[in-house]
């Protein structure tokens, strides 16, 4: 026995005309939503309709192409309530992208599954005041799982854990393997930037700040158990990124001592050491953090750092080859003008030469030049 007419064109549609009224209904809701004069406040109201157009889009777009095709090949009859119920969906589905793409300022040729994410990302990162009983909420929702950033913060705290959960020797050798020191320095600008963009996006909607600095509060406090939300997440990613920049901060000055680096020139600085370490012919080049006689001036400073460690042998200390990287340091970084902090190195050799040099004929004949390729000469004649 033959399907009854009205069964005709759902039988073509080869069971997906069950898409069609839904998506109808979503459509014109949302395209009512987008005319009205509060729109934005509106849709906000509409989150999980957004997210619901978002997630059929997929098998719509299959659906409908195919379907539209032959519907005008084959002359289907408009007045047919399947056929009428699939152009209506084609003209709200095309009226929606047009409306949603102009409130953009995108194209409306971009897949409307994308237009719906961009617009639900826009809507839900406008600036607004979060009321205290709403933060936690608002955190959750600009913070899904599926933000790129966040994801890669994530990756960030996962390298970072493991190198600094336990307490770390600070002033001997470097505690990390060779695979460790290049994931660190490699890793760290796109995690920090990743950190960064997730505060800032936070930033974007709380008008006031209050629903940050409590964020921020809570990421000052070691986590207690594994992150389950996107906003345990970023509090995770931000203790441990605080953790280890505290350290490897603390590292780099400790072996440039007397100077006082910026944080910047300190991180500059351990990714330097990470090499410099184990290739002592190796270069501190920072270019837009530090000049050439800066890098210089903190690699004398590295230098003498490094010869009066307790942990290497005496033979390794003050070598020749250690006393010709001093001297070609030092005329690079006489060549600048230092100031206070050039002073201070000059002063920590006066000391040095003083301490190593009572009852030589250094110390008989002693003078005090102002300039540090003279002082490492003197230094030189004392210990070398």
């Amino acid at each position: 026995m033959a399907a009854p007419i009205d069964d005709e064109f759902q039988v073509r549609l080869e069971g997906q005309s069950a898409l069609l009224a839904p998506a109808r209904e979503r459509y014109y809701r949302l395209v009512l939503a987008l005319a009205e004069s509060r729109w934005q406040e509106r849709l906000r109201q509409e989150l999980p309709l957004l997210r619901e157009v978002r997630a059929h889009q997929d098998a719509l777009d299959a659906l409908l192409g195919p379907a539209l095709r032959r519907a005008q090949a084959e002359n289907w009859p408009t007045s047919h309530p399947t056929v009428r119920t699939l152009w209506e969906v084609h003209s709200l589905r095309e009226q929606l992208a047009r409306d949603v793409a102009r409130k953009l300022g995108r194209s409306a040729q971009e897949s409307l599954g994308g237009l719906m994410s961009s617009l639900e990302d826009w809507l839900i990162t406008l600036p607004r005041e979060v009321p205290a009983h709403l933060r936690e909420q608002t955190a959750a929702e600009l913070l899904p799982d599926t933000l790129p950033a966040l994801r890669e913060a994530v990756l960030f705290a996962a390298r970072l854990e493991p190198l600094f959960a336990h307490p770390v020797l600070l002033s001997g050798r470097l505690p990390f393997s060779s695979r460790q020191r290049e994931e660190l320095a490699l890793g760290w600008a796109r995690g920090e930037a990743a950190l960064a963009a997730l505060w800032r996006r936070l930033s974007g909607v709380d008008a006031r700040g209050f629903m940050v600095a409590e964020l921020r509060e809570r990421a000052a406090l070691a986590p207690r158990r594994p992150p389950g939300t996107g906003t345990e997440r970023l509090l995770h990613a931000e203790y441990w990124y605080q953790e280890a920049r505290s350290r490897l901060l603390h590292m780099a000055r400790l072996r440039l001592a007397p100077l006082e680096p910026d944080p910047a020139e300190c991180l500059a600085v351990m990714w330097w050491l990470f090499e410099r370490e184990y290739a002592p012919h190796v270069r501190l080049h920072a270019p837009g953090v530090l000049e050439d006689a800066r890098a210089a001036l903190f690699e004398v400073a590295y230098e003498f750092w490094d010869a009066q460690r307790p942990d290497i042998p005496e033979d390794e200390r003050w070598t020749p080859a250690r006393w010709a990287r001093l001297d070609k340091l030092a005329g690079r970084a006489d060549e600048g003008r230092q100031g206070p902090d050039g002073e201070h190195v000059c002063e920590a050799l006066r000391e040095l030469i003083q301490r190593h040099g009572v009852g030589t004929r250094v110390s008989r004949g002693w003078w005090a030049p102002s300039r540090l390729t003279q002082l490492v000469q003197r230094a030189r004649e004392v210990l070398g």
